[in-house]
């Protein structure tokens, strides 16, 4: 049986059982290292209603929980028997393009940030289907699911010494939901935030979240590493974050230097005393593959990149044979699939008839095949979580059957009849890594139908300039998402005017569908519509996916506690991490 096959049938297995449990408590140069701005003055509090307490936190969230390669007998050190002290090295592929989180799509910022910076709440490090508090220390949901009451955590501060209050969490949430007011974009975190009407100021410690309609993804998408707080006092007097990091986080930046490192170190007034356990994290810059893993080899850096390019099947065959006993691999899901996004909003791409010979045109096994078997075939949503179409359902279904003989026939037909049956000529962007070195396959594959693709190699972050100012023709892209839920892609990606819809895919059919489910408490119903806005995804060939990835991330064994989430956007905090040496 294939890798790629093996490991996310073990994921299906929980998610068929697992429901989620929620707990209201728990314990060029590049900028320097923040500096204090002027104080600000804070406005008034805006009072507003405390709402009635649900018996449970769980009744506007039952969905069901992120798969995992958690065994669930994994327990954390007992504090005190933890050593502390060390540095932990890293190696990243590229620099935070910026420090502004809300504005960020590059893992590359919210890698290092995390550290910096906190949310409300977060996924447990262990046991991945529990959420529990961060900056709230508990909260409570409305009667009628509408209104959150969080009680915040007293006694925090920024790095630069101020407190940490209400205000700084209604002006943050606020900024990042609704961006447009804000003259900034927010392309990961708005879409996480689409329910969110407004946020009150009951009183310093207390803020109120009032939702547009109830949501059963709300604190799921809330509770995932890219909705962090930042420090109103700050962002008033910048104008953005951009060049400063000012975080209530366990770790503070130490230094930047663009093109070599990113250097955290231990924050002595974090507001849990206990952590975090080490002194510092570097992460060194080290855009090349083969040198990065070198460096991982000889023990430059101490743990791998994550997602795509952490690296490849035969590199973890080399960590397992040649360092056994002193490093350790860990394969688990990813909420991530390899995307051919086109630009709907002009010719060719207009026409359904193009886009859907694409996606009968692409030759999904091979593409797993080559990227080293590493893959599952997949539609709009995982396929082995909860709301997927299956490989199974897939494997019948045209684009995805073997042999492609009938697929193609079709595609070329479907170009005909759009007037390019001599084909055309089109831009795809690329960037490099496991996921980019599939480029030459689609060009191959999609000449088989007449389609010439020029390929276009850029670095990570000139193409999301690109695509967030919808500058693209078409772009070979891999879309992580942080939950298994409908609610992130759809807003983000399928939505008209998404944050994250480069494309500009717009049909209104697919836009009520999505809303009909954001509003739909009911598992099995929320189910039946999800169906049908993938299969609708399908029929208008929106984005054709290749496939969802799996990840491999390798660490030393010096390095303790660390738990890789179940995707990539989830435990990315390092607090409760420590080195054994």
């Amino acid at each position: 049986m294939p890798k790629a096959h093996r490991i996310p049938r073990l994921f299906s297995t929980v998610l068929a059982s697992a429901t989620l449990l929620l707990a209201g408590c728990a314990p060029s140069a590049a900028p320097p290292a923040p500096s204090a701005p002027a104080p600000s003055a804070p406005a008034a509090p805006t009072a507003a209603p405390a709402p009635r307490p649900s018996p449970t936190h769980a009744a506007a969230t039952p969905a069901p929980r992120p798969p995992s390669a958690l065994p669930t007998a994994i327990v954390a050190t007992p504090v005190g028997a933890a050593k502390r002290g060390g540095v932990l090295l890293i190696g990243t592929i590229e620099d935070p393009p910026t420090y502004d989180v809300h504005q960020e799509t590059s893992t590359n910022s919210l890698l290092a940030l995390r550290n910096n910076y906190e949310g409300l709440i977060k996924y447990h490090y262990l046991r991945q289907n529990e959420i529990v508090g961060e900056l709230a220390e508990k909260w409570a949901v409305s009667q009628d699911g509408l209104t959150y009451t969080f009680q915040l955590r007293k006694g925090v501060t920024w790095h630069d010494g101020k407190p940490f209050t209400a205000e700084d969490a209604a002006f943050s949430l606020m900024r990042a939901a609704y961006p447009d007011q804000h003259k900034i974009v927010s392309p990961r975190v708005a879409a996480l935030l689409t329910a969110v009407e407004k946020v009150d100021v009951v009183d310093p410690s207390t803020i109120n979240i009032k939702l547009k309609f109830t949501s059963a993804s709300f604190l799921q998408g809330l509770a995932t590493d890219w909705p962090l707080i930042m420090p109103k006092h700050t962002i008033q007097a910048k104008g953005d974050m951009k060049r400063d990091v000012n975080g209530t986080g366990p770790f503070t930046l130490a230094r930047h230097d663009r093109g070599v490192s990113v250097e955290l170190k231990r924050y002595a007034g974090y507001w849990d005393k206990d952590l975090p356990y080490m002194d510092g994290i570097t992460f060194y810059v080290i855009p090349d593959d083969s040198t990065r893993f070198a460096a991982f080899r000889t023990g430059r850096i101490r743990m791998t990149y994550i997602g795509q390019r952490a690296m490849t099947p035969d590199q973890a065959e080399t960590i397992k044979k040649e360092m056994a006993g002193r490093a350790t691999v860990k394969e688990h899901a990813a909420f991530t699939r390899l995307v051919f996004m086109m630009n709907t909003a002009k010719k060719p791409w207009s026409d359904v008839r193009v886009r859907r010979a694409v996606h009968l045109a692409l030759d999904r096994q091979n593409l797993i095949k080559l990227n080293d078997n590493l893959g599952v075939m997949g539609a709009a949503l995982h396929p082995f979580g909860a709301w997927g179409l299956t490989p199974d359902e897939l494997s019948k279904m045209p684009g995805y059957r073997q042999p492609k003989t009938q697929d193609i026939a079709d595609a070329k037909k479907l170009m005909a009849d759009a007037g390019y049956a001599n084909g055309f000529k089109t831009t795809m962007l690329n960037r490099t890594g496991r996921a980019g070195r599939l480029a030459p396959a689609v060009k191959e594959q999609l000449a088989a139908v007449g389609i010439d693709v020029q390929i276009d190699n850029q670095e990570q972050s000139a193409i999301q300039v690109k695509m967030n100012a919808k500058n693209i023709d078409t772009v070979w892209w891999g879309y992580a998402e942080p939950i298994d839920d409908p609610d992130p892609p759809f807003a983000a990606i399928y939505a008209t005017n998404g944050p994250r819809n480069s494309g500009s895919f717009s049909d209104a059919e697919l836009d009520a569908m999505f809303q009909e489910q954001q509003r739909t408490l009911d598992v099995t119903k929320r189910k039946q519509i999800a169906r049908k806005m993938q299969e609708r995804v399908l029929e208008l060939a929106a984005y054709p996916v290749g496939f969802w990835d799996v990840y491999q991330r390798g660490f030393w064994n010096e390095v303790k506690d660390f738990i890789p989430g179940p995707g990539p956007y989830v435990n990315l905090k390092l607090d409760r991490v420590w080195l054994d040496k």
